[in-house]
């Protein structure tokens, strides 16, 4: 049975009778081996990061704290950052500080010490890592006219040391209709993941033709051959996407429909979730799914949180961390397991995958390749 079939059957959880979790908590008792307890206190509505090594980034008081797995905490930066992202190594941390109509993009150490600077002469929407030592951020700008306005998206590549460089991903002129809502609003239609091999994204790009509804393309780009694909179409709103730890298949909300898991790259449907999915994580092996405040176990709601919490898996599978109304919470009793390693020879299945990209082999030779390559 599918997951949609196995979600619309399922009742509402509510859980109740959790000291110190009735903010976050909802429907009957935690399943047998979980526990639920508030770690820190954060800024409503900030962001906050999980670190590969442990530990996780959060904002509160207006400054950003770094927490260590053993307790102890540490203000690196004063300030608000938009956005907050740790490198694959968990060596870095990235932040966006807004400076009004700019950015300024920061790299921090295990210590808290600024490593590099840039600043942005944009409003960044996110920031992700291609690798340990690469940076992609990305942004929207809004020009007005009478007739509508002009959205174009921009991802951003920086090395730490150099000016970053800037791609367009997206153009578009949006009619009245759509040129009146506020820019935060049109903003939020843009939505970037990368993948687990970190060469290629997926993004939302608005479009609206005319006479005809508008609604956002899900693009996937690889990042080193440049080729551009559509891999489906979902409603215009506030959306979000993840990729499957294997790099195959990617999970779209849709803000006004279901969340999917499409495969890539023809971009069937293998799984659906009635859900809009604004903000989705996957566990680090994709067995749990945390899915608008639930967190599915293959298929099936297993928790229950409120709809607006945003959630990031812990690194060992064992748990994960949910922030909601100013406080983070760390759930435990998850029986997950790590990422699978990446292949030993990552930069032939890299090459594979860039070959794929440009149409020099097909699917199914694709996936042969890789499957020996996996192999023992």
């Amino acid at each position: 049975m599918n997951g949609f079939r196995l979600i619309v059957a399922l009742l509402p959880l509510v859980f109740s009778g959790l000291t110190g979790c009735s903010t976050i908590m909802q429907g009957a008792p935690l399943p047998e081996g979980f526990a639920v307890r508030q770690i820190a206190k954060a800024d409503a509505g900030t962001p906050f990061a999980s670190n590969p090594n442990g530990g996780f980034a959060a904002v509160s008081k207006g400054a950003v704290q770094v927490h260590d797995t053993g307790g102890a905490v540490r203000i690196i930066s004063e300030g608000t950052p938009s956005a907050l992202s740790f490198s694959p190594k968990g060596d870095l941390l990235a932040a966006v500080l807004p400076a009004g109509k700019s950015s300024a993009l920061l790299l921090f150490d295990r210590q808290g010490k600024v490593v590099a600077e840039t600043v942005i002469a944009e409003e960044l929407t996110s920031v992700a890592w291609r690798s340990e030592s690469q940076l992609l951020a990305t942004a929207v700008q809004i020009t007005k006219f009478s007739f509508g306005s002009q959205l174009k998206s921009v991802l951003y590549l920086w090395d730490g040391a150099t000016p970053p460089v800037a791609t367009t991903l997206s153009q578009v002129t949006v009619r009245p209709g759509l040129a009146k809502l506020p820019e935060e609003t049109l903003r939020g239609t843009f939505f970037l993941a990368v993948s687990p091999y970190r060469d290629e994204i997926a993004y939302g790009a608005l479009k609206d033709p005319p006479v005809f509804t508008p609604y956002l393309r899900v693009m996937v780009r690889h990042l080193k051959s440049g080729t551009v694909k559509e891999l489906g179409r979902i409603s215009v709103g506030q959306a979000g996407a993840v990729y499957a730890p294997d790099g195959e298949s990617l999970l779209v909300g849709d803000a006004h429909s279901l969340t999917r898991r499409l495969s890539i790259p023809e971009g069937r449907e293998m799984d659906a979730w009635p859900s809009p999915g604004s903000y989705p994580a996957l566990s680090p092996s994709g067995s749990y799914l945390f899915l608008d405040g639930r967190v599915y176990q293959d298929g099936r709601a297993i928790l229950s949180f409120p709809s607006r919490a945003k959630a990031a898996f812990l690194p060992d599978g064992s748990g994960l961390l949910v922030s909601y109304d100013g406080r983070i919470y760390q759930v435990s009793g998850l029986q997950d397991r790590a990422a699978a390693a990446l292949p030993a020879d990552l930069g032939r299945l890299l090459e594979l995958r860039r070959q794929r990209s440009l149409g020099l082999v097909t699917e199914k030779e694709y996936r042969a390749q890789k499957q020996q390559l996996s192999a023992p």
